[in-house]
């Protein structure tokens, strides 16, 4: 297993031998160990004032989240089924170019609703109209149902990692600024997370039974008042949250009367992908009619992304992100004129030629602009791996599970 890490200009490799990777007692020894790997180091980025989390798609795969491999696509069944017809309509044939593209996921979206949306209101042709709405609901619900795991399989006993990235990095000091997770993930991880182990937490709605879309709770603070004096104190266990892709758990609603028309739907460990409705659901960042709840909520996540990495002593850490998302790969960019912004990459393979031209300027600048931290390969790159070792912040909460067998065990005496 080669691994690779540049640090103030310098790359140190690590071999770890392939038949010791599942075995964590081995790694925490051999990197604890390892005065390659820079511990120490480490910590004064994770305590600067400002700490922001990049959460990529390889953060899912412990909960059954998969990639889109570009090699193989997802939608083949789909294609074959739009060209059996031997002389399709136009928008047929556009469709099947949108879907057989390289582009990404949120774009063959974005091309395939405008394509709806030229029949529906330039053609005024209802019938095309609603069978590209048809085929689009098709391509969703099937990127649903591969791609994006539910709380039902994973919310009992897949969580331990992203639970315990959140108790790492709520443990800084009260005096710093909250820590910000920032990810292009549809599903719910993060949130499940906070909850299974008691962590407040901000995704930018407001409410209980009617959660609406409100991007002032992320400036939002939580304070409590002590029985025995009459200060107030910030509750220090709590954290944003910012769906850059948007959600499985947002949907448009007609009803709410504001300018987002987003609402937060409810979706528990027990619900069920087949009963899942995809006709409201909007987890894709595409122009529509209903423009101002479409784009603003995407633009506020973003405007937020790019703020906090203009903040001074500022650290953002990427994990399981693939750096092939343009748009997020331009805000890092000009997060990178902030002198105070330190970035530290987590990648899970080798940087190499074939890597995403972004990911190897980046490696290349690395040499010289010591802001750039790398940590190359499955030792130092893998979200497990991360979070177990590499984080260099303790671990303060206790989990839920062991607090209740405690009770449970007193209860019985």
């Amino acid at each position: 297993m080669n691994n690779l890490i540049t640090i103030d200009g310098k790359t140190f490799p690590l071999i770890y031998p392939d038949a010791d990777k599942d075995d964590e007692n081995k790694k925490a020894s051999f990197i604890q160990g390892n005065n390659d790997i820079p511990i120490d180091k480490l910590s004064k980025y994770y305590l600067n004032e400002n700490l922001n989390l990049l959460c990529g798609s390889g953060t899912s795969a412990l909960i059954g989240g998969k990639t889109i491999n570009i090699a193989s696509n997802p939608f083949a069944d789909i294609i074959d089924n739009l060209k059996i017809n031997p002389k399709p309509p136009d928008y047929i044939r556009n469709i099947i170019l949108y879907l057989e593209s390289n582009d990404f996921l949120e774009r063959k979206f974005d091309k395939i609703n405008q394509e709806y949306l030229y029949f529906q209101n330039n053609k005024n042709d209802a019938r095309a109209a609603l069978a590209i709405k048809e085929i689009l609901k098709l391509i969703l619900q099937k990127f649903v149902n591969d791609f994006i795991p539910f709380p039902i399989d994973y919310i009992k006993d897949k969580l331990i990692i992203h639970e315990l990235l959140i108790n790492k990095i709520i443990s800084r000091k009260d005096t710093l600024s909250r820590p910000k997770i920032f990810t292009p993930n549809y599903d719910l991880a993060f949130e499940n997370a906070c909850e299974r182990i008691g962590v407040s937490y901000n995704n930018g709605f407001r409410g209980v039974h009617m959660r609406k879309y409100d991007p002032d709770t992320f400036h939002n603070e939580t304070y409590i008042k002590q029985d025995t004096t009459d200060r107030s104190e910030r509750i220090s266990t709590y954290l944003n949250i910012y769906k850059l892709h948007g959600s499985i758990s947002w949907q448009y609603s007609d009803n709410l009367d504001d300018i987002y028309n987003l609402k937060e739907i409810q979706i528990s460990d027990t619900f069920k992908k087949e009963d899942f409705k995809i006709d409201s659901l909007m987890i894709y960042p595409i122009q529509t009619k209903k423009s101002y709840s479409l784009d603003l909520p995407y633009s506020e996540m973003f405007r937020n992304f790019s703020k906090s990495l203009t903040e001074k002593q500022n650290t953002l850490v990427t994990i399981g992100y693939s750096f092939l998302d343009e748009h997020i790969n331009d805000i890092i960019k000009t997060g990178l004129y902030n002198p105070n912004l330190t970035l530290l990459i987590h990648s899970y393979s080798l940087i190499n030629a074939s890597s995403p031209p972004f990911l190897q300027t980046l490696k290349e600048r690395s040499i010289s602009d010591h802001r750039i931290i790398l940590f190359e390969g499955e030792l130092v790159g893998s979200f497990n791996n991360v979070v177990r070792y590499l984080i260099p912040l303790s671990s303060h909460i206790q989990q839920k599970d062991e607090i209740i067998e405690t009770l449970k065990k007193l209860i019985k005496k």
